[in-house]
């Protein structure tokens, strides 16, 4: 590996920095406040790893993990378990792979609004490939680190033991030394790493913070025929975006349009930027997104980071969206009392006419929200959504296919009881 920096070391740097010596849970740095509280909650199924950053300093309130000055990592699962903080100042940097939940003072957050903190590899560290690579995860041992992983085309496990399902892949290595494999077709569209490990491309140490700045196409991947009335969810990633996430800019057919969408900003994650068109005449249609710094303006002139082109065929024999309907409640209407907790499993059936389901979104409708997105694939799938249900706000589902077609939203009202 030469004389690469492993991430033991960049943790380590970071303490000492700080003058404090890397040590388990127990050692604390000087602070006015640690009044604020981070949770972490493992939801099963899995190990899931955690490491974050602030402005201050943060200490561990139970024991186990590792809190230095203001940088702190560790893991829950497989089975369900927490870990809690107290830090100072305001979270610089977090993330998060498997399953687990974060709370901030009682709140969940969404750790893909934050940027992975210094150190950490995220999906803008990796260079545009379309063809085949190899990827490693390799532990640096002292510590479980976990990974989420999303390719263009396929996945494929070298090794055994993780979770593999079509384009995305999941695991964890350590704490003592290991390695996980993959073949990657189509380049590394999504990356989550958390804990100490390091990660190769075709035998290069993939750096943090040194990846290319450009913008690729994240769905739809390739160009796309669509019937006409389809509606089109298209997302454009941003590498090496600089700020909480990146400012977007779309066009259709050279003129500039706004949202708001079917899901207003809510699927912007990881880079990504959405926006969702209809198109209702045939013919040529072309699609541009200019992604910019999270401090930049596209209308005050400053540079783009880069540009994501489709080109959309629409005609009578183009690509159709997928359909949803309920499973789960069999009603379309249900009762829960407004201040109940009240969880219930909701759950539909997707089926795409030209068979290629890429996820299903759940909708929390006039509280314009996303509750989850469950990936799913092939021509018919069922999804399924754990949800405290509110009085007067409907919730529902849409399936979007690899095309980008939206279905429309099946949901049921939600009455008082």
């Amino acid at each position: 590996m030469g004389n690469r920096e492993t991430r033991r070391a960049f943790l380590g740097r970071s303490a000492a920095a700080a003058g404090i010596a890397v040590a388990p849970v127990g050692t604390i740095a000087a602070t006015t406040d640690q009044s604020n509280r981070l949770r972490i909650e493992s939801e099963g199924g899995g190990v899931a790893a955690y490491e974050f950053t602030v402005s201050g300093s943060v200490r561990q309130e139970d024991g186990g993990d590792r809190a230095t000055g203001g940088r702190a990592y560790g893991h829950v699962g497989p089975d369900r378990g927490v870990d809690a903080f107290a830090y100072s100042g305001e979270i610089t940097g977090l993330s998060v792979a498997g399953p687990a939940r974060v709370r901030r003072d009682g709140y969940r957050l969404r750790p893909a609004t934050y940027p992975a903190p210094e150190g950490v590899a995220a999906t803008r560290d990796f260079p545009a490939h379309a063809g085949t690579s190899r990827l490693e995860i390799e532990s640096e041992g002292g510590g479980v680190a976990a990974y989420e992983i999303e390719a263009g085309r396929s996945v494929r496990q070298l090794d055994d033991g993780d979770r593999v399902a079509g384009d995305r892949a999941a695991g964890h290595v350590g704490p003592d030394r290991g390695a996980d494999a993959f073949e990657l077709a189509g380049g590394v569209t999504r990356f989550r790493l958390a804990g100490p490990a390091s990660v190769r491309l075709d035998g290069e140490a993939v750096v943090a913070g040194g990846g290319a700045r450009e913008v690729v196409r994240a769905s739809p991947r390739s160009e796309i025929t669509a019937a006409p009335g389809t509606t089109v969810v298209f997302q454009a990633l941003a590498r090496g975006f600089r700020g909480d996430r990146p400012i977007g800019a779309w066009y259709v057919d050279g003129r500039r349009r706004y949202g708001p969408d079917a899901f207003y900003t809510h699927l912007n994650t990881d880079g990504r930027h959405t926006f969702t068109r209809t198109f209702e005449s045939t013919g040529t249609h072309r699609v541009r997104a200019d992604l910019y710094d999270g401090d930049a303006r596209p209308d005050d002139g400053d540079s783009p980071i880069g540009t994501a082109r489709w080109t959309v065929e629409v005609s009578p024999d183009g690509n159709r969206a997928p359909t949803v309907e309920r499973v789960r409640p069999a009603t379309d209407a249900i009762t829960t009392a407004r201040d109940a907790v009240d969880p219930r499993t909701f759950a539909v059936r997707a089926t795409d006419p030209n068979g290629v389901l890429d996820r299903v979104v759940w909708w929390i409708s006039q509280g314009d929200s996303v509750a989850a997105v469950s990936p799913v694939d092939g021509p018919a799938a069922r999804a399924s959504a754990v949800h405290d249900p509110d009085p007067g706000l409907p919730f529902g589902a849409r399936a979007i296919d690899e095309a980008g077609a939206l279905s429309a939203l099946a949901f049921w009202t939600v009455d008082r009881a």
